[in-house]
């Protein structure tokens, strides 16, 4: 008998008979047992002439345990053989498993299941689906998503497998498209929660999340994007930067970590990326140099796939210059070659150093896979999963190269990407993948320009978390917020302003990037905005725990934000998108947030516009009566 034991899960192993037997999972906090049924495998492995075969009925012919680690290694078939590792997470709670393949013939393996629970025994289960209206292929789409069985989740640490609950079993699906030898796949991870509820799986699964994840701390960035629009100069960025950093300052603000040179410092006619000398004579040195004068660092963006107004003749002049392809059906360029993504580590290695780099914005990675033979990239499997995986293979390898020259590296992954939480490893934020960078709902005819800009970005929000079930930590994601800027049509009152940018603080982001214009600012809207950027600063500890709540907004749903830590402090945000009355009732309980250390706590107005009766003090499980008027929002804050 083989046992392998967290300080949350147990599970045994034996052989009988040289063949192998994996018993029940015991969840050892929730007191649970899932017992995969008879359609369980270790592993199935899938040939690219049609044959597959699975872990059942195949030899063990050698196991082992030494320091912690259980090892079996299974007869060989079909000119494959497979050993299978188990060991406790590094966090001491979860459990791991990795295959190592091995090949005697130069048959192609097509895919493995890393995983393959049947879950016929199970009491609840829970993964992601189908979903509509993505960017990228929907396949690619849902990439990287952990599943629920009862009290636990499972999940692989790369994020492009395909990890779903299909067909009575919860598999972890892993593309491979070549023979191998001593090849190591993706470790796949189960963890536990303390009950079966979505709510406790979920929150055991982002305490998993933030102990493999980069640090991921509250950062506030200015961004150049809406100030020319890709058409900046040297001066005109030093003019930018100076007057931020000042009214910033004046008005009592948290300092600028990074001060971030949007698109347009490229020269576009160039063969490879290249600084436009004509617009920055001394190659962005001086405005890095400006940057650090502030006590700040520099930050920049660059496209993987070109940009967009000119990825088509970007990926065209790199093509010709023989530093990578043009990929036609993404009208960009191909980002999974493996010559463009060697030279553009280089590329971006040397700029870091030179630049003092502490923030990129990697801004548009692959539209959909490229399946030109020609170019120097695997093609072909289901939905063109060779692609796929390769090009995350080499991107992965990309980020640890970047952070090996600054460790402390802050990289956005914005566009055209997965958004699996599993990312976080390599990246610190991800952009919603369901949004453009400012929109406006139309949920109610008459309403204010304001309204209906917090509606759309609370819409993309429920979209990506709920509709989606994508399983980022809400202060993991990018939302391209705030934007007060001329060019993006959004010019409101003082009052409006404020509304505005409190409720940008209070959904948890760790990234907060100023797309901000000068000219349409005045004195009480600094203010406003330093204000905020203060409060978020002073209560991120709290801000940080941060979960989505309520119905679809473009709906007309009421919603909102909550975060609550574990010692009972808590702020409350909730928003009315709608043009009615609406009473709601709050209960402090678990499905909020809420831990049972929520005792004798007051509440503190942050935004209210309204009378509402905030006195006496509130405990767990007890209830709060509120009506919200049309449009109305407010932030409470709740302390001992």
């Amino acid at each position: 008998m083989f046992k392998l034991e967290s300080k949350r899960l147990k599970r045994e192993f034996k052989i009988a008979n040289n063949t192998f037997y994996a018993s029940q999972i015991h969840n050892k906090i929730s007191d649970m047992n899932f017992v995969p049924d008879g359609n369980s495998s270790e592993f199935v492995i899938y040939l690219e002439d049609g044959t597959q075969f699975s872990s059942k009925r195949l030899p063990v012919v050698s196991s082992s345990e030494e320091n912690g680690r259980l090892s079996f290694t299974f007869a060989e078939n079909k000119g494959v053989s497979v050993t299978v590792d188990y060991w406790v997470h590094a966090d001491g709670n979860s459990l791991c498993k990795q295959l190592t393949i091995n090949q005697s013939d130069d048959m192609v393996i097509n895919a493995v299941l890393l995983e393959n629970f049947g879950i016929v025994n199970s009491k609840t289960h829970f993964g992601v689906g189908k979903i509509e209206g993505s960017e990228i292929p929907e396949y690619q789409a849902v990439l990287g998503q952990p599943f629920f069985i009862d009290s636990l989740f499972f999940g692989c640490e790369f994020p492009a497998t395909d990890n779903r609950i299909r067909h009575g079993r919860g598999q972890v699906r892993y593309f491979i498209g070549k023979n191998v030898h001593n090849f190591k796949c993706p470790v796949t991870v189960m963890g536990a929660a303390s009950d079966n509820t979505l709510f406790e799986v979920k929150k055991a699964f982002f305490e998993y999340i933030d102990f493999i994840s980069l640090k991921r701390e509250l950062r506030f960035n200015y961004n150049s994007w809406f100030e020319g629009m890709g058409k900046i100069n040297e001066e005109q960025i030093k003019s930018l930067f100076t007057e931020v950093r000042e009214q910033l300052t004046q008005h009592g603000a948290p300092k600028i970590d990074s001060f971030v040179v949007d698109d347009g410092w490229q020269k576009n006619k160039a063969k490879f990326w290249e600084i436009n000398t004509k617009a920055f004579p001394n190659e962005l040195k001086d405005i890095s140099a400006l940057a650090g004068n502030f006590g700040g660092s520099f930050g920049l963006w660059l496209s993987p796939r070109g940009g967009y107004k000119y990825s088509n003749k970007m990926g065209k002049k790199i093509q010709s210059g023989n530093n990578g392809y043009f990929d036609a059906e993404s009208n960009a360029v191909c980002v999974g070659s493996r010559k463009y993504i060697d030279l553009l580590g280089e590329f971006l290695s040397d700029k870091i150093r030179e630049l003092s780099i502490s923030y990129l914005k990697l801004d548009g990675f692959s539209l959909s896979p490229c399946k030109n033979e020609k170019h120097d990239h695997m093609t072909g499997g289901e939905n063109d999963m060779y692609f796929t995986t390769e090009m995350w293979h080499s991107w992965i390898a990309l980020f640890e190269k970047l952070r090996s020259v600054n460790s402390d590296l802050f990289i956005n992954m914005t566009c055209y990407v997965n958004p699996s939480p599993w990312w976080l490893q390599w990246v610190n934020s991800i952009w919603l993948q369901n949004s453009a960078d400012i929109g406006f709902a139309e949920n109610i005819e008459e309403q204010s320009r304001l309204d209906a800009e917090l509606t759309y970005r609370d819409s993309r929000y429920y979209d990506c978390i709920i509709r989606r079930s994508s399983a980022l930590p809400l202060n993991a994601i990018y939302n391209h917020e705030p934007i007060y800027a001329r060019a993006a049509g959004t010019e409101y009152s003082d009052q409006e302003f404020a509304k505005y940018i409190f409720w940008n603080v209070i959904r948890g982001q760790a990234l907060n990037e100023l797309y901000i214009s000068p000219e349409i600012m005045n004195n009480a809207k600094w203010a406003s905005l330093a204000s905020a950027m203060s409060f978020l600063k002073n209560n991120y500890h709290i801000l940080k725990n941060a979960t989505f709540i309520g119905g679809n907004p473009e709906e007309n749903n009421i919603y909102g934000y909550v975060s609550f830590t574990e010692d009972g402090e808590g702020i409350v945000a909730l928003r009315n998108p709608t043009d009615e009355n609406t009473p709601l009732t709050l209960t402090f309980n678990k499905l909020m947030g809420v831990s049972e250390n929520f005792q004798n706590t007051r509440c503190q107005a942050i935004y209210l516009t309204s009378q509402l009766d905030t006195g006496g003090f509130f405990s767990y499980n007890e209830k709060l009566d509120i009506t919200l008027h049309p449009f109305e929002l407010m932030i409470l804050k709740f302390t001992k």
